[in-house]
């Protein structure tokens, strides 16, 4: 879907991306900064993302898709809307930072299978730390990580990280293609 893609990518340049001074949540500091809630949120971002993700995952037999909350949430939700458009069925969760103290308890949310082949999602990803704790979440319930998606990789090491613990990480863009008609570095 090669068209879904390329239309992916014009609408996180027009809308995501911010240049200045920022500090991300990995503590590093950047001169421009993805805003990725901007597009999934957006009704064509939203539907635009859910395809593409589906794309890369329709043949993985996976049983969960998720990761942690907030920046796994819209996308999980977008892509287990497309998988059921297209007669996939998976169900959709994400991990709390920490567990309730009320309620059911639970640090993973959704209808999360024990022992789920399981897609980890994340809207940008710059080392990985944030997507690693809800891979030990997903591990601790017995899940096996088939794949890990991301919208976009930062390129500051996570895919490193990620295919030397064994996973396979792929990301819909890079920092470079996304930057690459902006000039940025």
């Amino acid at each position: 879907m090669q068209g879904t893609k390329d239309r992916l990518l014009q609408l996180l340049r027009e809308r995501a991306v911010r240049h200045g001074k920022f500090t991300l949540a990995s503590g590093e500091q950047s001169d421009y900064y993805i805003d990725g809630r901007l597009i999934e949120v957006h009704p064509e971002g939203a539907t635009l993302i859910g395809e593409a993700i589906y794309e890369r995952i329709k043949d993985l037999a996976a049983d969960a898709i998720g990761g942690l909350a907030v920046g796994a949430v819209p996308l999980a939700t977008a892509t287990v809307v497309a998988c059921h458009r297209h007669g996939l069925a998976i169900e959709g969760f994400w991990v709390r930072a920490d567990v309730k103290d009320h309620g059911t308890r639970k640090l993973i949310e959704g209808n999360f299978p024990d022992g789920a082949r399981t897609v980890i999602v994340d809207d940008v990803i710059t080392s990985g730390d944030s997507v690693q704790r809800a891979i030990d979440a997903v591990q601790a319930r017995g899940g096996k990580i088939v794949r890990i998606v991301t919208m976009v990789d930062r390129q500051r090491g996570a895919k490193e990280r990620f295919e030397q613990a064994g996973y396979v990480y792929d990301p819909l863009f890079t920092k470079d293609e996304l930057l690459a008609v902006q000039g940025a570095r």
